[in-house]
């Protein structure tokens, strides 16, 4: 009785104080980021701080010698007009996390000035990804990273399915975690614990919905062993790859946030869809040659991922280079401080 009592309370201030916190204008917020990143600095610096100027160096040494050759001419050009990775420093990053968490929060809390600067982009690709699916009575998979306001992702694919069943990790306490549940919930939206797999695969198949992920960070599970900017690191696309060798198709997509001159708004948060890959993928390009051995290893800790098996699937080793390709045209708005991302010695 004493701690549902007490959990009642704690839900309750917690979601009052969001509320209040994300009504607060962005001068406050500007200020707040001021004070405080001086003193999470120093008390990280050989934790998430020095993970991040860590990997900052070796992809901008990677970049350096190897450039991105999976790229062509007209991708590559893309990348010179974007800020580069050697212009970023660990402070841009966590600038970047920082301020995305608050649009990310305020979109989810339907906050106007927020909701009003999003924009969609090539709607068109999960549209008829969507379309093609059903034809065939199976579902599809949306995937994307942390970058950006990305908790606003899985709201975004409620416009194109009634049946968005969205895989989450827990953080927080379990009061924190009902509120974040409540602030993400839509009437079109079921969310599942990694546990939950089994489960999520049989509802997504019944229903012929989306299943709605991030793939470049998890907890309590194996991934896939990739290479990104030359350095061996996880995406968790086993459960994207599981189902559409069941039948699905995989749309990817990103959210990144730009400053928005020609319009009163002060910026735009773009939600742009990117790439289908149609069902049973690896089998459709089982042909193909792919660098290095057929099956990769998973690895879940710095000393595995090492020395780990890329995992040179074409399913993955296709999403690999996407997502290294989003990471190098925004890397300011990527999560870089999570420890699962690369190696490192710290």
């Amino acid at each position: 009785m004493y701690l549902t009592s007490l959990h009642k309370i704690k839900y309750i201030s917690y979601k009052i104080a969001l509320q209040i916190l994300l009504r607060l204008p962005d001068f406050f917020f500007a200020a707040l980021f001021t004070v405080i990143f001086p003193i999470y600095k120093a008390l990280h610096k050989k934790r998430a701080y020095g993970r991040v100027e860590q990997h900052l160096e070796k992809a901008n040494k990677y970049v350096k010698e190897e450039g991105f050759p999976h790229l062509n001419a007209q991708q590559i050009n893309k990348l010179r007009n974007k800020k580069s990775l050697q212009d970023i420093t660990a402070r841009d990053v966590f600038h970047g996390i920082f301020w995305n968490a608050i649009d990310s929060y305020r979109g989810l809390a339907h906050i106007k000035n927020t909701s009003d600067s999003i924009v969609y982009e090539n709607e068109y690709i999960i549209q008829n990804a969507i379309a093609e699916c059903a034809a065939a009575d199976k579902p599809i998979a949306a995937i994307s990273i942390h970058q950006g306001a990305f908790e606003l992702l899985h709201r975004s694919l409620c416009r194109y399915s009634k049946h968005v069943h969205l895989i989450t990790d827990s953080v927080g306490d379990s009061a924190f975690r009902d509120v974040l549940k409540e602030l993400r919930s839509d009437p079109h939206l079921i969310e599942y614990h990694p546990e939950e797999t089994s489960r999520l695969i049989r509802e997504l198949f019944r229903t012929k919905g989306i299943l709605a992920m991030v793939v470049d960070q998890g907890k309590h599970t194996k991934g896939n062993t990739v290479s990104l900017f030359g350095q061996p690191s996880t995406l968790y696309l086993r459960l994207p790859k599981k189902v559409n060798d069941m039948g699905a198709g995989i749309v990817i997509f990103r959210t990144w946030t730009e400053n928005d001159n020609s319009q009163s708004r002060s910026k735009r948060i773009v939600i742009r869809f990117e790439n289908y890959y149609p069902p049973k993928y690896d089998a459709l390009h089982s042909n193909e040659k792919h660098t290095g051995p057929a099956n990769g290893m998973p690895a879940n800790s710095n000393e595995e991922r090492a020395t780990a098996t890329i995992d040179n699937s074409p399913l993955v080793t296709a999403i690999a280079s996407e997502i290294e390709t989003w990471i190098a045209e925004h890397p300011e708005q990527w999560s870089w401080n999570y420890h699962g991302n690369f190696t490192t010695v710290l």
